[in-house]
């Protein structure tokens, strides 16, 4: 027979094993973080700065190769943001400095819903800008003191990926051959402004988002496209022509 004193331990040990937390699936674990898994692979450009933030947290890493991370990260939801080709700001938005173009910038921003005890997302950078290849072609003498300056109200885009309100200009000068090119972030409307300078007087201002518009261009693409513009300077007016379309607009002055 077992004595009193066994029975009384036993009984004692029994108590203190109940007392214990589990990980039966009747517990709450409403509070213990979330295992999140990123999935950095197949990268069209290095190295990606990755950024995971929720309350009270901040993760971030440089990313030079494929990798996959798993990071406990808190409930409900976090925002996985990705930037190549281009530095945050401290506030984590990418900002573009009038008289600058665009800088060649790829992005990537997620909100995750972390309530559930595992989830796994895989991160891929887009292109964030359209590189605007622009050749001028004109008569005898058009050259220097002829300039371009393009002119939006997108300067950047902020910590969630989504373009920055904000004045943009970037001023031009062809080559030689009548080649030049600026790089746009992405736009929310067609707002966009192409001034043509002559010895630093504007002599005409097209709506060059409304003629990309009318292109066919898409500005919400996950990847922006580059678009070839020709532009056809004459004696009387400008001519502005993509594979798809073409316009003629008057000029003010005889060049």
């Amino acid at each position: 027979m077992f004595s009193d004193t066994f029975l009384s331990r036993a009984v004692l040990l029994s108590f203190l094993l109940a007392a214990l937390p589990s990980c039966s699936v009747k517990e709450d674990r409403s509070g213990c973080p979330c295992s999140l898994t990123l999935e950095v692979t197949g990268l069209p450009v290095r190295p990606v700065n990755l950024v995971v933030e929720g309350r009270d947290y901040r993760y971030a890493l440089d990313v030079a190769a494929d990798t996959v991370l798993t990071l406990p990260v808190p409930k409900p939801d976090v925002l996985v943001s990705a930037v190549a080709g281009a530095a945050r700001s401290a506030d984590g938005s990418v900002r573009i400095p009038e008289g600058w173009d665009c800088p060649p910038v790829w992005l990537f921003a997620r909100a995750v819903g972390t309530s559930a005890e595992e989830t796994t997302l895989r991160v891929m950078p887009h292109k964030a800008f359209c590189r605007l290849e622009m050749t001028f072609s004109g008569p005898p003498g058009y050259g220097l003191p002829f300039s371009v300056e393009i002119r939006g109200g997108v300067d950047g885009y902020l910590r969630d990926g989504t373009p920055s309100e904000g004045p943009f200009s970037c001023r031009l000068v062809p080559s030689a051959d009548g080649g030049c090119s600026v790089r746009l972030p992405r736009q929310v409307d067609d707002s966009l402004l192409m001034q043509v300078v002559f010895s630093d007087r504007v002599v005409r201002t097209f709506a060059l988002g409304g003629y990309i518009a009318a292109s066919g261009y898409d500005w919400t693409a996950p990847d922006l496209e580059d678009l070839p513009l020709l532009v056809d300077i004459s004696l009387t007016a400008v001519t502005l022509r993509t594979a798809r379309w073409s316009e003629t607009v008057p000029l003010e002055i005889l060049i």
